[in-house]
């Protein structure tokens, strides 16, 4: 500075004057004061950019065509486990005759013909009306202990061919005491159930061919092991009662906060809709109360709340009445949204979650734990899931910071005063104050300024939008204790506070931020000299 001001004065000297000609003796030397001023640095920020860089991988940036900026997340959620629902094992049921009493003396037949009603028992015990096999086996062991020859024949009236709607028959014989075991194939079969009491009947239909000299005393049994093994099933129809399911149970990172890492923004228009479809002959209520955002470990939590949750939605069943039985059923579809009229998504988002968990759990049949349902093995429920921000926001001392370089230090040992001047040419709808801080080259602060307004509104219409860029000069003064920061400073530490124009109704006020909006800022040092000769 002060070569720059000797350099002046000896070059304005020069040119005025012959130099042979100056005496300078008894020449009285006076101060020199004077003005001085320089840029540290402007920037300017295009909010496309702003947020682009802070979306991350989690999230997608679209524009729509007024350059409104909205945030997208997509996902998917599936479901699949019909076990859930309903659960059949292997169904063994057992059955006992007596012979009749029979003495020796002839030969001669005897017959027995007698029913059986038996349970098919699905693990908890769900209402079952029919079932239709893919693959397993109908076996029976029959064990005599008669001394004759058992002719027998089991008819199972509740188990049929699809094809001709017969019903399976196993016979065989057992000479003297013995153990016989018959089996058919389940494959394009079906059983149906009666009464509402998973039951179904066997009938057995013997004769036992007898010797003169073979006797029957009367306790003779003929006894039966009834086998539906290694069963699956293109198709189960019943009543199958009221389930807890995990629908869906997922987290994913958000970029755009974790980044962020702030608070004090807040959307007004945020949703997430749910294009649940469900091939399940089964409705499914949601539960939504597990849904929150947290900081990625569990922290700072906000779970969802609101009507959503207080009134949970129902994923409709597929028909039950409109496919065949051995038709896969259609895909019912139900939508889904969550937004800011039936939740606090707003404030959920608000919270600045880093982590967004989809803990959603459904109970089946919650209206009518009567309803005939249905499954198969392909039914499931999948969901497209789509997160939607549009930058249509509301800003409560939201924080931005950036720093500008002082070199080594400015060499101000003359100065009496000086100033930091803040020039901003502003297109978003926000109003900021600044505090300064003159930081060493260990970001200590050695000097603060704080709450300066710099950054004021511009007009915004009825839409939310800005029609004209609003400008602001603002000097901020430096007392001595400043200046001398200014000597030995690192860099100038500069906080923008910012918040959007309150309503002057209750009406709450959202700006849009447009992407091609920008801010430029500026920041200088000025003052006034005092140099000594």
């Amino acid at each position: 500075m002060k070569k720059f001001v000797l350099i002046i004065i000896s070059a304005s000297v020069m040119v005025a004057c012959n130099v042979g000609d100056l005496d300078f003796d008894n020449v009285e030397m006076q101060p020199i004061t004077g003005v001085f001023s320089f840029p540290l640095g402007e920037t300017t920020y295009i909010m496309r950019d702003l947020v682009t860089k802070q979306t991350g991988d989690s999230l997608n940036l679209q524009e729509d065509s007024t350059s409104l900026l909205t945030l997208f997340y997509f996902d998917t959620i599936s479901y699949n486990t019909s076990n859930d629902f309903i659960q059949i094992d292997n169904i063994v049921q057992n059955g006992t005759v007596t012979a009749p009493a029979s003495p020796a003396g002839t030969a001669r037949t005897e017959t027995i013909f007698t029913s059986f009603d038996l349970a098919y028992d699905p693990q908890s015990n769900e209402q079952l009306d029919s079932v239709f096999y893919e693959t397993g086996d109908l076996s029976i062991e029959t064990i005599s202990a008669l001394s004759g020859t058992l002719n027998y024949s089991y008819t199972i009236a509740n188990t049929t061919n699809i094809t001709t709607n017969n019903p399976v028959v196993l016979s065989g014989t057992i000479n003297g005491p013995g153990t016989d075991t018959q089996t058919q194939s389940l494959i394009n079969h079906k059983t149906k159930l009666t009464g509402g009491s998973n039951t179904f009947s066997v009938i057995l239909d013997a004769s036992i061919d007898l010797a003169a000299t073979d006797n029957l005393i009367g306790n003779e049994q003929i006894m039966f092991t009834i086998t539906y093994g290694n069963q699956t099933f293109n198709l189960i129809y019943g009543k199958f009662g009221q389930d807890t399911i995990q629908v869906g149970n997922q987290s994913i990172d958000i970029d755009f906060f974790s980044q962020a890492a702030r608070e004090g923004i807040t959307f007004g228009n945020p949703s997430m809709t749910f294009d649940f479809g469900n091939s399940f002959g089964v409705p499914v209520q949601l539960d939504f109360s597990g849904l929150s955002g947290d900081d990625g470990n569990g922290g700072n939590q906000v779970l969802l709340s609101g009507d959503i949750v207080r009134n949970p939605p129902t994923i409709v069943g597929s028909d039950v009445n409109s496919p065949a039985p051995n038709v896969p059923g259609e895909t019912a579809q139900t939508t889904v949204e969550i937004n800011p009229t039936n939740s606090n998504l707003r404030n959920l988002l608000a919270s600045s979650p880093s982590r967004l968990v989809f803990d959603v759990q459904g109970v089946s049949n919650a209206n009518d734990a009567n309803q005939l349902n249905y499954l198969q093995p392909t039914s499931q429920i999948s969901a497209n899931i789509i997160m939607e921000i549009p930058m249509e926001i509301q800003l409560e001392n939201l924080t931005e910071s950036g720093t500008y370089g002082l070199g080594d230090g400015l060499d101000l040992d003359n100065v009496d005063s000086a100033f930091i001047r803040v020039v901003t040419i502003n297109e978003l709808p926000f109003s900021a104050v600044v505090d300064l801080e003159i930081q060493d080259a260990d970001s200590m602060t050695l000097y603060t300024i704080a709450d300066n307004q710099v950054m004021v509104a511009p007009f915004i219409n009825v839409n939310g939008e800005v029609t004209d860029p609003n400008g602001v000069t603002a000097d901020i003064p430096l007392n001595k204790e400043g200046v001398d920061a200014l000597a030995v400073g690192s860099h100038i530490l500069i906080t923008l506070t910012l918040n959007t124009p309150e309503s002057q109704t209750s009406r709450d006020i959202y700006v849009k931020v447009l992407a091609d909006y920008t801010l430029t800022v500026k920041v200088g040092v000025g003052g006034k000299f005092n140099l000594d000769l």
